[in-house]
């Protein structure tokens, strides 16, 4: 074979960056599926907070602090491959939705919340069950990552938790989704967080205000990181993994480092919110 007949094939085997953009746009007609691998995911970031009167004060007001300053860190998860949106469903004598669907992250913005009333856990989570489907806030027409739900509370449910906890616990997308709770102060209650996460490892506890902000941006960024990370093959098997695997496999990796965390935290940094306030 001559020279220019070597080039002439090894012309025809270089791509430019041009070639390789047609060529992943070019699915075949016959393998619909194929196009799966640049669809862009959806994943709804569920925030569950208590705005009871137990949360008036310096709580509530370091929890909307935070999470005005969480919002951006949030934009960066997922990137161009993930459409990030977030609801948020506070729960005091009544339960309320921020914004009345799920708010794309970067048109998303905080509105500062009052506390007031008691705590109406369990409607919380019946209303979150309710809106959990794909007949209203999961209706994206992409694929949809499961969700991320994370709760955060300061005190004990004053209504039945327990009947709202069965219904959300019927719902797939709960079965599914990756699930964190903090507990804000004294008075809240690790077990029934544990409860709801299904797990002791994805509950932390905040007893200051530095404390609060640190778990709450350790938490709902990591969790959203997690939640929109592809996993198809066991790490230690190579097998291929249903959607049980996965849900497994992602809850314990948020645990394990959501404790990896707490480990390293300096309990006596700061003042706790049940002395001075």
């Amino acid at each position: 074979m001559s020279k220019n007949k070597n080039k002439s094939a090894e012309e025809k085997e270089i791509k430019t960056p041009d070639t390789e953009v047609d060529d992943l746009l070019d699915f075949d007609d016959d393998d619909p599926l194929s196009a799966m691998e640049v669809s862009k995911k959806s994943l709804v970031i569920f925030f569950l907070i208590d705005t009871s009167g137990s949360m008036r004060g310096k709580k509530i007001g370091e929890l909307n602090t935070v999470m005005e300053e969480l919002i951006p860190e949030i934009r960066r998860v997922g990137e161009a491959d993930t459409d990030v949106k977030v609801a948020v469903l506070t729960f005091s004598t009544d339960v309320s939705w921020m914004y009345s669907e799920p708010i794309s992250i970067e048109d998303f913005e905080w509105s500062r919340l009052r506390a007031d009333g008691v705590t109406s856990m369990g409607e919380a989570f019946k209303e979150l069950s309710s809106r959990m489907s794909r007949n209203s806030y999961l209706n994206s027409p992409s694929l949809s990552f499961a969700p991320v739900i994370f709760l955060m509370t300061d005190g004990y449910p004053s209504d039945d938790y327990k009947a709202g906890l069965e219904a959300l616990q019927a719902n797939s997308w709960y079965k599914f989704g990756l699930k964190a709770a903090l507990g804000i102060g004294s008075e809240a209650n690790d077990d029934m967080l544990a409860e709801f996460t299904g797990s002791k490892d994805t509950v932390v506890h905040a007893y200051s205000g530095n404390q609060l902000a640190q778990m709450i941006k350790v938490v709902a960024v990591t969790a959203s990181q997690i939640g929109s990370k592809s996993m198809t093959l066991s790490d230690e098997t190579g097998d291929e993994l249903g959607s049980e695997d996965v849900f497994q496999a992602k809850q314990k990796l948020l645990g394990q480092q959501i404790q990896e965390f707490v480990n390293n935290q300096d309990e006596n940094d700061t003042v706790s919110f049940d002395t001075g306030w």
